[in-house]
């Protein structure tokens, strides 16, 4: 689950106590989160306008990009604290669709974004933060089904929980370690296909906990609602968002959104078999489908992703192999005939932002396999995909 909170992650750093060479590992990460609230950052890419396929972490820009951030200003006390800092992007338009005219703005040959800038309000555990950030929800390394790295930032307002400890609770002790996060934007989305509502807001909203010291759980949602020609407004927005007047049939009152949701799952391998691979291994799958369709607003037809992972060096390396296949009704045992994903009669360009799909770089109707392996000493990887892209 990516962004976490800097604090979060600090917290939890402080909950372990590892030896030799894995405390060495914890200092360097905490040493990494206090020059990134306490130093600003430049980074430059310089690249061919060629695309790729964008996994955790990577830079969706196909061309040259510039990115600033300033150090994080902050204050407060435990009971109520702020923090926030500027941030801004240049790059060659990521939109390869279009043919680039001459300027800077959503559809031009180059952009100017805000991706890095925050302010952030935290009272009683909890954030209320405006940010200029990307996301990556899920368990894959190459894909994200529903938020990953291949579109621009989403410039929103939301609330976060502030930690990812368990809850104090008794009745929420269950869950283990958690957070939740929920945001609203508008997507800068330039129109590829006609009859695209331009200007639509987009949602995402996301739980995660740790009910058991080997399994992770995901519970995600991402919606669009309003632009162009589209019912729109607060009201609109709030049906949207309880999910009221989806999917709607012919002579139904017009669809409020285009809404998708599912689960993730991670399973971390038994001692004895990760042992075997040399270290630490694990399992782990996506599910995004429709959302609430039919008489039980719960998701159905879904894309899927499958994939298993191991490290070993001490965490130094890791391999994984993922499978991704966005097309409808994916799972083994549907037995209905498979469709496209990520697009819908009501978004007819699909599930984008900035004219880039929002979850798997590898779009609508496609499937993929990745093989990869990461060195995180010299943040080298390593990756061959074979498949089709739809």
């Amino acid at each position: 689950h990516w962004p976490l909170p800097a604090n979060a992650v600090r917290r939890a750093l402080e909950a372990i106590a590892p030896q030799g060479e894995l405390a060495q590992a914890k200092q360097q990460v905490q040493n990494e989160i206090d020059a990134l609230q306490s130093h600003g950052q430049l980074s430059l890419q310089l690249r061919t306008q060629s695309e790729g396929l964008p996994g955790f972490g990577d830079n969706y820009t196909p061309g040259t990009s510039g990115q600033l951030q300033t150090p994080e200003l902050k204050g407060g006390d435990q009971s109520l604290s702020y923090a926030a800092r500027l941030g801004g992007k240049f790059e060659v338009g990521s939109n390869s669709l279009s043919d680039a005219n001459s300027g800077i703005g959503t559809d031009k040959a180059y952009q100017l974004r805000p991706e890095g800038s925050a302010a952030v309000l935290s009272a009683w555990g909890w954030n209320l933060q405006a940010t200029s950030q990307r996301y990556w929800w899920g368990p894959g390394w190459q894909s994200s089904l529903v938020n990953g790295s291949n579109n621009p930032a989403w410039t929103s307002v939301g609330l976060q929980r502030a930690s990812a400890a368990p809850s104090a609770s008794p009745w929420l002790r269950w869950m283990g370690p958690w957070n939740f996060d929920v945001f609203f934007a508008k997507a800068q989305d330039p129109i590829t296909v006609a009859n695209q509502p331009s200007g639509f807001v987009y949602s995402g909203m996301r739980l995660t906990l740790k009910p058991q010291p080997w399994l992770e759980v995901g519970l995600s949602r991402g919606l669009q609602a309003g632009g162009a020609g589209r019912p729109s407004g607060l009201t609109n927005l709030v049906k949207s968002f309880f999910g009221q007047e989806v999917n709607q049939n012919p002579g139904d009152p017009v669809d409020t959104s285009g809404q998708i949701a599912g689960y993730d799952a991670r399973i971390s391998c038994p001692q004895s078999l990760a042992k075997l691979a040399g270290g630490t291994c694990a399992a782990y799958t996506q599910w995004m489908g429709e959302d609430a369709a039919g008489q039980i607003p719960l998701p159905f037809k879904f894309m899927s992703l499958w994939g298993f992972e191991n490290t070993y060096a001490n965490g130094r390396y890791r391999t994984f192999v993922e499978y991704v296949n966005t097309n409808a009704y994916s799972l083994p045992w549907d037995n209905k005939p498979t469709f496209p994903g990520y697009v819908n009669g009501v978004y007819s360009q699909g599930y984008t932002n900035g004219a880039r799909w929002a979850g798997s770089a590898a779009g609508s109707g496609s499937r993929v396999t990745t093989l990869g392996w990461m060195d995180a000493q010299t943040q080298t990887t390593l990756r061959l995909h074979w498949g089709t892209v739809g």
